[in-house]
């Protein structure tokens, strides 16, 4: 049995006989009443009463009709589908990100997808860039908004700069600093908090390498697992610190930022994605971060 046989049927009792289904299937009298008598035969029994007018269906014939018409819908609907999933309408995206890192293009751009594609479930996890990065080769998530990559993962995974984030210094409200430009010798003699450097290598060895070809060893008197904790040691006076800007996202209320002169130190954030795992759910979004790169770059001053 084909689905062929089922649009026959359904054909020749929607307009009672067989020449006006074959003229409207486009198909000839004889081709539709033989293919009709072939379903017959596998039914086991007659589905329509035939005579010299009008066609109509035997009780059978009403039964099967009304679960053909089931089947004939569910099987448009699984090609509307399917179809839909080709051109990435319908489906599901998850996306990880870190607040501090995707600032504030990230919640313009969910949005801006959100009402192109409002077929697609979307899933958005917060997680650091290795978490983002062991996620995205393992499948567990389509999309990562984080740090360029590093070894081993730029062997396997795709990721496309999206700005250069400039490294700044943070203050407690009442340090003498607080809220103006600072060069990397004004702080010297400063105590500093640092984010862990397994957390954030690249940043914590490109501050060591400042320091140094500024002619001195930082003082670095603590360490935080996360930005909020960074943050918080320097609200608590521990020390100053020196983070990507996006981190003022964060919203901290007993710290100021200040901007540092000459500025040489940056950390990228990056779009990244599998490209074993790429299908056009993901094309469409990524289509939607390059349309709006430019954007994305003036909001951070790039």
């Amino acid at each position: 049995m084909e689905l062929r046989h089922l649009r026959y049927l359904c054909a020749v009792a929607e307009h009672t006989t067989f020449s006006e289904a074959g003229r409207r299937l486009h198909i000839s009298q004889s081709a539709i009443s033989e293919q009709i008598a072939d379903l017959e035969r596998e039914v086991g029994g007659p589905l329509l009463y035939r005579n010299s007018g009008r066609t109509r269906l035997t009780p059978q014939g009403q039964l099967f009709l009304a679960e053909a018409r089931k089947t004939l819908a569910a099987a448009d609907r699984a090609l509307e589908v399917t179809q839909r999933s080709l051109l990435g309408q319908v489906g599901s995206l998850s996306i990880g990100f870190f607040l501090w890192g995707a600032g504030g293009f990230f919640a313009r751009i969910i949005r801006d997808y959100r009402k192109l594609f409002p077929g697609i479930k979307l899933s958005l996890y917060e997680m650091r860039t290795p978490e983002q990065m062991e996620a995205l080769t393992a499948g567990k998530i389509d999309i990562a908004f984080a740090r360029p990559l590093e070894p081993p993962f730029d062997q396997t995974l795709r990721a496309e700069l999206l700005y250069q984030d400039p490294v700044v210094a943070v203050f407690p409200r009442d340090h003498p600093l607080a809220g103006k430009p600072v060069s990397i010798d004004s702080l010297v003699t400063e105590r500093l908090v640092l984010c862990d450097r397994q957390m954030t290598p690249a940043l914590y060895d490109g501050i060591v390498a400042l320091c140094s070809a500024a002619g001195f060893s930082p003082n670095i008197v603590n360490t935080a697992a996360t930005w909020s904790s960074v943050l918080t040691l320097v609200e608590s006076g521990e020390g100053v610190a020196l983070v990507p800007s996006g981190v003022r996202y964060l919203r901290p209320t007993g710290v100021i930022f200040s901007p540092l002169v000459p500025q040489n130190l940056h950390m990228g954030l990056a779009v990244a994605w599998n490209p074993q795992n790429e299908d056009p759910i993901q094309q469409n979004f990524l289509r939607l971060v390059r349309d709006n790169k430019d954007r994305i770059k003036r909001a951070h001053g790039n």
